[in-house]
């Protein structure tokens, strides 16, 4: 019985050191994007109000964190003599050539008239044009904290976002 055991135990190490173990790492999302480079951190977007940045004509937006589906930023955006500073989360529903994909995000905004925070929920629809750039469409929704008033909205929007 004992030489059963170590020819088992025999067997046993030699197949271990045969096969190269699979190393998973914690993050693996990271490594993926490191290694292909698959995530693009900035986003500029142009365009009549963002899904991201809000009432701007020209946003920029930084990706804290990124996943497959998931999409973590700050960023800033100005439309004329106003500016947002904006926080937020956005999820993809599908990615391709045609994705779909909601966000919801905190601003504040200061104006020549007034200062305060919106909320804001947007649902867009995106076509990539390339890697590098897209096309949105979509509708946003907000509700305005300024000057002791509260304020609510949906607005249309539409622009080109390009990520690098």
């Amino acid at each position: 019985m004992h030489r059963y055991l170590s020819l088992f135990l025999f067997i046993g190490l030699a197949l271990g050191q045969i096969f190269d173990p699979i190393l998973v790492e914690e993050d693996s999302n990271k490594a993926i994007a490191e290694e292909k480079n698959i995530f693009n951190k900035h986003n500029i977007s142009v365009g009549m109000f963002d899904d991201r940045t809000g009432l701007s004509l020209i946003g920029y937006t930084y990706n804290i964190k990124q996943t497959t589906m998931d999409e973590y930023f700050i960023g800033a955006g100005t439309m004329l003599l106003a500016f947002t500073g904006t926080i937020g989360w956005k999820h993809y529903y599908w990615k391709s050539k045609l994705s779909v994909s909601s966000a919801v995000c905190g601003q504040y905004i200061a104006h020549l008239g007034f200062v305060g925070f919106m909320s804001t929920m947007s649902t867009s629809l995106e076509y990539n044009l390339g890697k590098w750039a897209k096309v949105k469409l979509g509708g946003l929704g907000g509700i305005i904290f300024a000057d002791e008033d509260i304020d609510i909205g949906l607005f249309p929007f539409a622009g080109l976002n390009f990520n690098f």
